[in-house]
């Protein structure tokens, strides 16, 4: 009698699920269709940038000359793929500590993409520092050349792409997208603390800061990136770590509060101390060219950066909001996968279809992005599912993964 009680409840959470989908499939019939522009991200193109910033030999912001033709170079670059773009500059004196006494003018570059069919007046920025550091790290003497390929080329790289491919697919969110890149990050977040004070007394609203800085340095196959977060935009991590695991092949890191220290040590720190929201991504395996003249661009992983501005565009599709009637396809939801119930106690059904041909990895991570179980699903075509026993599990937040070679899923599950 058990056995037939626990076949019926299986059949009956099995038509639920199923009938979930068909009332949900509409609805997932009008999204984006957001893999198609992933796939149309380049590692060339973000090589081209990365170069092309390595070329001006250095990007130190208290040398001689300063960094504004840097800075107007990435305004022709935005202007060129359609963003209203212009530097902001300001002035600053004091002392530093690698070369002393400066008195130094400093140039932001600012570029928006104006919001169609607006639903508030909240603006998503993705902001990366422009300038780059190199000294003797035995005499702390400054070298001649800052090449900052790594640091911090790549993360511009990362938000000039991001532009180009809003370009050439005409696309438009539904709120403002503002580009951002910051002078004398390396000096103290000057750029950003100006910025962000600055759009803190204009009453700016930012539903997300998204700062990129030190992303693309990945020596091997373990692909992983690390999410900074902040107190007041613990929900918006989350959900990055989520995107991230969805959308790309990196595993998302969102470190405790113990090994959350390089939060403070970027742009993104700045906003956060003017009340505003933001998420820092940053490599997880740290450059061994670190603030010398052997960051460049040679050292770098392309694949693994163009993975990382993936998360970045799947990141403004889910916080700026792309318009649906500008040069984008829909799909349908055959990729969408259900978990029962959630939040879980002990055991959890999961339920997902399997194109024909495929083979599928199903994973469970944790939010740090340690894999607690991993299987793969072969020889199985359709309607599959898979019961687990998460009774062991401590309470708190998992990843629960479904890939394929045709898409990947991604669910948050919450233990009791």
């Amino acid at each position: 009698m058990n056995n037939l009680e626990n076949i019926v409840k299986r059949l009956l959470i099995i038509v639920c699920m199923i009938c979930a989908i068909g009332e949900g499939s509409l609805h997932a019939q009008n999204d984006i269709h957001i893999e198609n522009l992933l796939s149309q991200i380049n590692a060339d193109s973000l090589l081209r940038t990365v170069t092309d910033l390595q070329n001006f030999g250095s990007r130190f912001a208290l040398r001689d000359g300063d960094n504004q033709q840097v800075s107007e170079y990435l305004v022709q670059r935005l202007q060129k793929y359609g963003v209203m773009a212009e530097l902001n500059s300001f002035h600053k004196s004091g002392d530093y500590w690698l070369t002393g006494a400066y008195d130094q003018t400093f140039y932001n570059v600012r570029g928006v993409l104006p919001a169609v069919n607006a639903i508030d007046d909240s603006l998503v920025l993705i902001g990366a520092h422009l300038d780059a550091i190199s000294y003797d790290h035995e005499t702390y003497m400054p070298q001649e050349n800052a090449p900052g390929a790594d640091d911090n080329a790549s993360g511009v790289a990362v938000m000039i792409e991001i532009a180009r491919i809003c370009h050439e697919n005409g696309l438009r969110f539904h709120r403002n997208v503002h580009f951002m890149a910051f002078d004398g990050e390396e000096l103290g977040l000057f750029g950003s603390y100006y910025d962000a004070q600055k759009r803190y007394d204009e009453g700016d609203k930012i539903a997300v800061m998204l700062n990129n800085d030190m992303v693309s340095y990945q020596p091997d196959d373990n692909w992983r990136l690390m999410l900074h977060w902040y107190p007041n935009a613990q929900d918006i991590v989350s959900r990055a770590a989520e995107i991230c695991a969805q959308y790309t092949n990196i595993t998302p890191v969102v470190p405790p509060m113990s090994e959350n220290a390089n939060a403070a040590c970027s742009d993104s720190y700045a906003y956060y101390q003017s009340g505003f929201r933001a998420v820092f991504a940053m490599e997880y395996t740290f450059s061994l060219s670190y603030h010398t003249d052997c960051d460049v661009a040679d050292s770098n992983n392309y694949a693994y950066l163009a993975d990382v501005a993936r998360y970045n565009l799947a990141m403004l599709n889910e916080y700026a909001g792309l318009d649906d009637a500008l040069g984008v396809e829909t799909h349908k939801a055959e990729s969408q996968m259900l978990v029962s119930p959630n939040p879980v106690s002990d055991r959890v059904m999961v339920w997902c279809p399997i194109p024909e041909n495929t083979t599928a990895t199903f994973t469970i991570t944790d939010m740090t992005g340690r894999v607690l179980l991993q299987q793969k699903i072969c020889g199985q075509t359709g309607s599959h599912y898979e019961e687990m026993d998460l009774s062991g599990f401590p309470p708190g937040i998992y990843l629960c993964q479904l890939r394929t070679n045709v898409w990947t899923n991604t669910m948050k599950i919450v233990k009791l």
